[in-house]
């Protein structure tokens, strides 16, 4: 006999993760597709302060506690790339390589990619002193110097954790004030005073210096044109990241900016198929509105699920 899931969930973040905890809390039948490491956007992140009950925590860490109550569940686990996805009609299909599965509703929570500085050769230089992520390549920078591109929480976070082991670094953002936090903000112009972090205001990235790996950043002064090189050993890119939907059905709504439209209870356009956390339109993206809305879905979920099999 045909196996047929009552949902599926797309991801391994912390909207899909909440999501399936609540699904097998619910009695659902459910199947979650990650094709690589769970928690995200989050597992990357160096400290986390503002989820509740844990002070002070780092992003893998809380991933990892995350995934080991996701396991605790029983939940169902593929460790796939999905490739598309046919969701409009009463039985879903999710397609991988290898195999397609079925299933009465689907939540998508694929999350977001990383921006890229959109330089010449940018993947050139990776692995040899380009990162998007301070948190697995710090310690390679210990003693050097580096840059880090960005003005939100990320960029910030991410300047601040490389400061306490590189001999210094550079914040570069193209505008005169920062997207992030206050406490951030302030954070950061405390050790600017001690001159391990320098800011670069109003600049933006021009061109990477180097041949068989990162020796400088060239940067362009964006109210007079100007171009200076900077000598750094290492860059890291934390410009935010964008929707990325082409495994999703086409007659899935999304906004011009390609996330995906939802309601306040998580549905899309398509009966049976939810959207939550970094790629849905929603006004904020921290950890704790993604949880919330994975909990939301799986629960509207158990009601369309009870409606289209009775």
């Amino acid at each position: 006999m045909e196996e047929i899931y009552d949902l599926i969930i797309l991801g391994g973040g912390p909207a899909s993760m909440s999501a399936g905890i609540y699904a097998m809390q619910t009695r659902q039948k459910t199947l979650l597709i990650e094709k690589e490491t769970f928690g995200g956007q989050v597992s990357t992140t160096s400290s986390v302060t503002n989820y509740l009950g844990f002070p002070q925590i780092s992003g893998r860490e809380l991933s990892e506690k995350m995934h080991e109550h996701l396991v605790g569940t029983g939940i169902e686990i593929k460790h796939e790339e999905i490739t598309k996805t046919e969701l409009d009609s009463k039985i879903k299909k999710v397609y991988t390589h290898n195999n397609c599965y079925k299933s009465y509703a689907v939540i998508i929570g694929i999350g977001t990619t990383i921006r890229k500085l959109g330089v010449e050769n940018e993947s050139k230089y990776l692995k040899v002193g380009l990162s998007y992520s301070s948190l697995n390549d710090r310690d390679k920078f210990e003693n050097k110097v580096v840059a880090v591109v960005g003005g939100g929480n990320s960029a910030i976070e991410d300047a601040i954790y490389l400061s306490e082991k590189a001999k210094k670094v550079y914040l570069i953002h193209r505008r005169q004030e920062f997207r992030a936090d206050n406490k951030l903000v302030e954070d950061l112009h405390k050790i600017c005073q001690t001159n391990k972090i320098e800011l670069c205001l109003e600049y933006k990235p021009h061109s990477i210096v180097g041949d068989s790996k990162v020796e400088g950043l060239k940067i362009t002064h964006i109210p007079t044109g100007d171009i200076k090189t900077l000598d750094v050993d290492g860059i890291f890119v934390a410009i935010g990241r964008g929707a990325s939907t082409d495994i999703i059905d086409e007659k899935v709504l999304r906004n011009d900016a390609g996330y995906i439209v939802t309601n306040e209870k998580m549905e899309t356009n398509l009966d049976g198929v939810y959207a939550v956390g970094d790629i849905r339109t929603t006004p904020i993206r921290q950890i704790v509105t993604a949880t919330s809305d994975g909990a939301i879905a799986a629960l509207t979920s158990l009601t369309y699920i009870k409606k289209i099999k009775d």
